[in-house]
């Protein structure tokens, strides 16, 4: 079966000689010294690296924009001087971009080479997508730590993808072929947790009616996994070190000694360093814990991300639901790309799975956004409250939390209208004055002309959000303010929109 391609294209006859002796893993090195036979074999598609030397090339600078341009997503490492990629790496694909002097030992460069290979398959294997900076240095992390046997703690916010990292550390493990179980922490309480812990005899409780094996002894030869290791309490604190430093451990209601030999990998959305000072985390614990730190970014630390994530998933829920949507409009990927993502990873794949099953084919439009992606500046709360109640409240609303408020309250009138008249309900008279007063279909709007000051600028501001939800498209910007097209045209000139 033939390997992956790595693609050197060189004029330099020495590092020809040298490289054609390279033993790289499962890939074929290709020596091309024209560079439209090397961009040949890169437009395919298969290349996992391109290895560029510039040394003899006066159009150096178009063959790497050509290489840009490209589908796939080959890794690029350039030899030549610090100006080989000035103003031209801010435009790149999203790949890893190596930047080496043009006299790199040849044994060198071979291990950079062969480092790219093995963070490649990494990443392919954990199914950790993305190629922004933080990203690439916590699979550089995961492929140094993974083959070593100590214990890792993974730390970042919810929804960051911890449990992807802790299976990617097992899988690229000597302990591979074992077992890999995950316990929370914080989902169960002190004394059941013991029991998934470290098992149960027959009898030890009421319900123990038979004898129960824990993750510990569960993992023998494997990894365990130890989520939210933050929310342990404190007396399990002890027992649970112990276990972890002699292997040894007795089951609930049991008398013989037990033995297991895991490798631990923990996770805590928590900074245990501020625990200890707490007093809620044993200083003794976190030391045996941190051997070696990951964290995982958060999202909004990483927006590069989000179109390649965002694709990603798309591609997934295609094929779990035999779905055909072709991808997500420019303007929509800008609006996900400038959310906050406070949910992290987790949030946006539930975003793209909604998506995918309501438009089923086609392509993702911004106005198929969800409220919170499309209105950035809009609050994140209860739905029945648009406006702040209490105290100290200002007397001056918020002219783009009305226009937002109102497009909504528009579409769900809409619908409830649409919903009535398909069941064919008898004549309603106060609900039907109600429907047809706020769709704008009697002339009448809440936030007319007729008003003063701030009721003109949450009609301007209402205005302003339908058309950027549509993408200025007047059409469906009408549609959605219930109104006809050639009123939202007037009140375009008006306003100077």
């Amino acid at each position: 079966m033939a390997g992956q391609p790595v693609v050197l294209l060189s004029r330099r006859p020495a590092l020809f000689k040298d490289a054609s002796s390279w033993r790289l893993e499962d890939s074929d090195l290709y020596l091309q010294e024209s560079p439209s036979e090397a961009l040949s074999l890169l437009a395919a598609g298969d290349a996992v690296v391109f290895l560029f030397d510039t040394e003899g090339y006066s159009r150096f600078r178009h063959v790497i924009r050509k290489f840009f341009s490209l589908k796939g997503d080959a890794d690029l490492v350039v030899l030549g001087n610090r100006d080989a990629l000035s103003g031209l790496e801010e435009n790149h694909r999203a790949v890893a971009v190596r930047l080496l002097p043009g006299d790199i030992a040849s044994e060198e460069l071979r291990i950079v080479i062969d480092r790219l290979l093995r963070l490649r398959k990494v990443r392919a294997r954990s199914g950790i997508a993305g190629r922004s900076r933080a990203v690439s240095e916590m699979i550089s992390l995961i492929a140094q730590a993974a083959p070593l046997d100590v214990n890792i703690l993974i730390q970042g916010e919810s929804g960051t993808g911890k449990e992807l990292v802790a299976r990617a550390i097992h899988e690229h493990s000597s302990r591979a072929a074992g077992a890999f179980l995950s316990l929370n922490c914080g989902a169960i309480s002190e004394g059941v947790l013991e029991s998934e812990l470290f098992g149960h005899a027959r009898g030890a409780f009421t319900g123990a009616v038979a004898a129960h094996d824990g993750v510990f002894r569960r993992a023998h030869g494997g990894t365990l996994f130890l989520d939210e290791v933050a929310e342990m309490p404190l007396g399990m604190q002890t027992r649970f070190l112990r276990a972890l430093e002699t292997g040894e451990f007795t089951p609930v209601g049991g008398k013989d000694l037990q033995h297991s030999d895991i490798r631990l990998v923990a996770a805590t959305h928590q900074d245990l360093g501020r625990a200890v000072e707490r007093g809620t985390f044993r200083q003794d614990l976190y030391f045996r814990l941190r051997v070696v730190v990951i964290p995982t970014p958060p999202l909004r630390e990483r927006r590069e991300d989000v179109p390649v994530l965002a694709e990603t998933f798309i591609a997934q829920e295609n094929e779990r639901h035999g779905l055909s949507v072709r991808g997500i409009a420019r303007p929509a990927l800008q609006l996900l790309s400038d959310h906050h993502w406070p949910g992290n990873i987790r949030e946006l794949r539930n975003v793209i799975s909604a998506l995918v099953v309501l438009k089923q084919r086609g392509m993702i439009e911004a106005d198929d956004l969800p409220p919170e992606v499309r209105f950035p500046g809009a609050p994140v709360g209860r739905a029945d409250l648009p406006v702040p109640l209490g105290h100290g409240v200002s007397e001056t609303l918020d002219p783009a939390l009305i226009a937002t408020t109102l497009l909504e309250l528009r579409q769900d009138i809409k619908e409830i209208k649409s919903l009535l008249k398909e069941r064919g309900a008898g004549p309603i008279p106060v609900s039907e004055q109600i429907v047809e007063t706020f769709s704008g279909e009697t002339g009448y709007s809440p936030v007319d002309g007729t008003g003063a000051g701030d009721l003109q600028t949450a009609e301007r501001t209402l205005i302003e959000a339908a058309l950027q939800a549509t993408g200025g498209r007047r059409r469906q910007a009408a549609e959605r303010l219930g109104i006809s097209e050639r009123t939202l045209y007037r009140k375009i000139k008006l306003y100077g929109l």
